[in-house]
């Protein structure tokens, strides 16, 4: 493997690796609301708004992630 090869190979490795920590965070922001909807709470609206801020934020990595995925797809075919 070149180094070239090993550096695109690092690359893809850690957007997958950024990828999945991203998606386990969404899966325990998902659960903390689920569970305090289901005691009966409302979470506070700064707390929302915390978390529409990072969930615009994860998408925007995930945009990104997508286009690097499309770009090594290209490269491939």
């Amino acid at each position: 493997m070149t180094t070239a090869e090993r550096q695109s190979m690092l690359k893809i490795v850690e957007a997958h690796g950024h990828t999945l920590g991203i998606a386990e965070a969404c899966a325990r922001t998902t659960r903390d609301l689920a569970a305090e909807v289901s005691r009966g709470g409302v979470p506070a609206k700064e707390d929302l708004t915390r978390t529409v801020d990072e969930a615009e934020r994860v998408l925007a990595d995930f945009a990104e992630v997508r286009k690097e995925i499309e770009r090594l797809l290209k490269q491939l075919t």
